[in-house]
């Protein structure tokens, strides 16, 4: 009986192999399929194809670019063969004749990288954190001098004492942005960036014959009168940056990624100056400003360079922007309430404006979560600021920049952002 079942089926086998016609030629480009499964442990029981499709793309893990967190996926030894020593035919176009890998190439692929590589997300959004200083901002307000040589607008002025200056120091800042990747390549971005430092000096004299001597007021005769024990003065300096930014790859692989930026940018830039002084009798103020307002072309380069076997990297960013805009600046000088000196200035003006960043960052395991931590640097030409304008109006010269306007303005600290990406 057992015989008879035995015939039975073999003969079924034979009768359904009979139903399909023999295939001509090879069998596909793989020649022998059952001799290479052969050199996999298990081959031939249930599972998945060494040849089929992987899980995952290592791409995936890498957020907006980064490697794969364990490194390149190793293949076996039959995979790492060539197309012509496991009898295929070499792929056109392909480094080697091997086959692309999944996202990007990994070993033995060389640089090849197919369409489907780079940022494989679809949004973003940040929020960072500034801790800057501005520089070549102060303005040097009050000098004590010897009050005992003072006798009539002829009479030296020899300084007793330090300069009093208004000169802002760090403050927090922030900025905040977003944006989405419009495919693998290519993405848009808006960022808004804010920083606010308010400087408060004051200082009295014991009279012991040294009095404080302006150097902001005007005019500015040397009396006796005209100088006192008590002085105090503010410094507010803000700006504001709006950018719009369209950003596209240049170089991307697992180890790094470079991309340009071609943008819009508005930029606000103020500082609000105010200084009190106590003569022998009365009171005396000085209030000066100056307020740009302007848009115009921003261009740069962003770069990431991933560690290979960590989730961290190090980043650049390099950005310059020309602003067009215009200069608005006020000068008073009030005496017992009295106005002295009113003044304006307005001028339209194309800032110059550089902007430089590097440092560290990490994401996680997936490249959905980003922290980066930095020093960054922000410097605006061919300004008006507070200082200048109040030179140029004791000076009565509002024409040679040379003299008046050197124009210089930097920002510079620390930045330490968390990016999200899905």
């Amino acid at each position: 009986m057992l015989a008879a079942v035995a015939v039975a089926v073999l003969g079924a086998g034979e009768a359904a192999r009979a139903q399909f016609a023999p295939m001509g030629g090879q069998a596909g480009p793989y020649p022998d399929m059952m001799g290479q499964m052969a050199t996999y442990p298990g081959a031939g029981f249930p599972g998945p194809s060494p040849y089929a499709p992987p899980a995952f793309a290592p791409a995936a893990y890498a957020g907006i670019g980064g490697p794969a967190p364990m490194g390149p996926m190793p293949g076996s030894p039959a995979m790492m063969q060539s197309p012509a020593a496991m009898g295929m035919a070499p792929l056109a176009g392909t480094p080697n004749g091997m086959p692309p890998g999944p996202g990007y190439g990994g070993p033995g692929y060389g640089n090849y990288c197919d369409d489907g590589c780079g940022w494989n997300n679809r949004y973003f959004v940040f929020g960072e954190f500034l801790y800057l200083r501005p520089r070549n901002a102060e303005v040097a307000y009050a000098v004590p001098i010897n009050g005992a040589l003072i006798t009539g607008p002829t009479s030296p002025q020899v300084p007793v004492g330090p300069v009093r200056v208004a000169d802002p120091d760090y403050a927090p800042g922030f900025r905040l942005g977003g944006g989405a990747f419009l495919g693998p390549r290519s993405a848009v971005a808006v960022t808004y960036t804010q920083f606010d430092r308010d400087t408060f000096d004051a200082v009295s004299l014991p009279g012991n014959g040294a009095v404080f001597r302006s150097l902001v007021t005007t005019p500015n005769p040397l009396a006796p009168g005209a100088n006192g024990l008590d002085t105090a003065a503010t410094l507010q300096t803000q700006f504001q940056l709006l950018d719009v930014d369209y950003k596209g790859l240049i170089t991307y692989n697992p180890d790094m990624q470079v991309a340009y930026v071609i943008g819009a940018r508005y930029a606000n830039l103020e500082q609000h100056f105010a200084a009190g002084f106590a003569p022998a009798t009365g009171f005396q103020q000085v209030l000066a400003e100056s307020e740009f307002d302007g848009g115009g072309l921003k261009l740069g380069l962003e770069g990431l360079r991933f560690h290979p076997t960590s989730q961290f990297f190090v980043y650049g960013k390099g950005y310059t922007s020309f602003i067009g805009g215009t200069f608005r600046a006020r000068y008073q000088f009030e005496n017992n309430g009295t106005s002295v000196t009113d003044t304006s200035f307005r001028a339209g003006r194309l800032v110059t404006m550089l902007d430089l960043e590097a440092g560290l960052g990490w994401q996680s395991f997936t490249g959905n979560l980003r922290f980066t931590m930095g020093y960054m640097f922000n410097a605006w030409y061919n300004t008006v600021k507070v200082n200048e304008f109040i030179n140029a109006v004791q000076n009565n010269n509002f024409v040679d920049p040379s003299t008046n306007f050197n124009g210089l303005i930097t920002f510079d600290g620390l930045t330490s952002r968390i990016e999200f990406l899905w």
